[in-house]
C-alpha cells in the first residue's frame, strides 16, 4: 500500500498511513502534537477526526501564506489567459488560398 499523509504542521495535526511514524497495517491514524487520536479503516471516518480536531484548534493560517497562495494561482491563470488569447489568434495568421493559389 502507498503511504498517505494530509497534515498541518502549525498545530501538530496529520492523518496518516504506512508511513514512519504510524505502523504499517493499513489502517488511517489520526494524530495530533504525536498523540494517536484515532485508527480507522477508512478514510472517510479518519478525516471526519481530522476535521473535527482541526475546527476545534481553532488556528487561522497566516495572511501571508494565503497570499503566497493567491499569487500562484493568479500565475497560472494569466498563463492560461495569454495561452487562450494566442490560440483563439492563431487562425488569423494562417496562410489561405488553397492550392490552386500557388500554381504557375
Amino acid at each position: 500500500m502507498e503511504p498517505y499523509r494530509q497534515a498541518v504542521p502549525a498545530i501538530g495535526l496529520s492523518l496518516e498511513r504506512n508511513t514512519g511514524r504510524v505502523p504499517g497495517d493499513g489502517y488511517y491514524y489520526v494524530l495530533f502534537n504525536g498523540e494517536v487520536k484515532g485508527r480507522y479503516r477508512s478514510l472517510r471516518q479518519a478525516q471526519a477526526q481530522y476535521k473535527q480536531l482541526f475546527a476545534n484548534s481553532g488556528w487561522t493560517p497566516d495572511p501571508t501564506e494565503a497570499a503566497s497562495v493567491d499569487v500562484a494561482t493568479e500565475t497560472v491563470e494569466r498563463y492560461m489567459n495569454e495561452l487562450e488569447d494566442y490560440w483563439s489568434n492563431a487562425h488569423k495568421h494562417a496562410r489561405r488560398g488553397g492550392k490552386t493559389m500557388y500554381r504557375s
